[in-house]
């Protein structure tokens, strides 16, 4: 698929993977809404952007709120006339043991992380249907392949989300409609800053940090040739391969690394 005067939602985009992956695609032509809740960034991104040439239009929402989602892809239907492609991006995090985590807090991270990734997709498949054509693209994680410590809210999201893909890939087979999962490792991004963190653990990464680049890249292949899945990096493949064959075995080089690294 040729990038070029392609209609493409980004949620997420006022920083990160988002905003990368915004300025990646209006580069190669395409007409991007870029979706937050933070306004001013979106307006400071879609001027860089029309600065470089290109076309976007900032719609502030918070994909939680269904009735924000429903505004933001009737906005861009009366700005663009079509959708060819949705990328799930937006996400938020909670660093705790199960023990710690409050309801509230698990409600929270699955309203942004799940229910904000199927209201995306169920108001814009309508317009796919109709279409017959377009590609929904979800940037979900490593941690919804495996779990791990501190990360159960998210992780269960996450798990859930792949799920939903899953089953949706399976319900548009031969409609013209496509579906890709990406899933980036630990990406330098703002968003271990922003995390909720009650007991202020050092967050720590076991393995090398890639940049929102390579994974706005990833999306930008996604589209260009399409893909079921793509593992963004190396050490994601060799994790799934080794979590799907020996799980036991995976959980003990996890516990041996999280003794050595971090003070539970």
């Amino acid at each position: 698929m040729d990038v070029k005067d392609k209609v493409v939602i980004v949620t997420g985009a006022s920083a990160g993977i988002g905003t990368e992956t915004a300025v990646q695609l209006a580069r190669l032509g395409a007409n991007v809404v870029v979706v937050a809740r933070r306004l001013e960034r979106l307006q400071a991104l879609v001027g860089q952007i029309e600065q470089q040439g290109g076309t976007a239009l900032a719609a502030q929402a918070d994909i939680a709120q269904e009735a924000q989602v429903r505004a933001f892809v009737e906005k861009t239907l009366q700005r663009f006339g079509r959708i060819d492609v949705l990328v799930n991006n937006a996400g938020a995090g909670l660093y705790a043991t199960v023990e710690e985590t409050t309801a509230e807090q698990m409600e929270r991270i699955w309203r942004i992380n799940f229910l904000g990734t199927f209201y995306c997709i169920s108001n814009v498949l309508p317009v796919l249907r109709r279409q017959g054509s377009g590609q929904i693209i979800t940037i979900s994680s490593m941690s919804g392949r495996r779990g791990a410590a501190f990360k159960s809210a998210y992780c269960a999201a996450k798990f859930a989300q792949i799920g939903l893909m899953e089953s949706l890939r399976m319900e548009t087979a031969g409609s013209g409609i496509l579906t890709t999962l990406i899933f980036p490792g630990a990406t330098e991004t703002e968003f271990f800053d922003v995390i909720e963190n009650p007991k202020n653990r050092k967050i720590r990464f076991y393995g090398s940090l890639q940049s929102s680049s390579q994974v706005a890249g990833a999306v930008v292949q996604a589209i260009r040739k399409p893909k079921v899945e793509i593992i963004t990096q190396p050490l994601g493949r060799l994790q799934t391969i080794l979590h799907a064959s020996s799980p036991g075995l995976a959980d003990w080089l996890v516990r041996k690394t999280v003794k050595r690294n971090v003070d539970i």
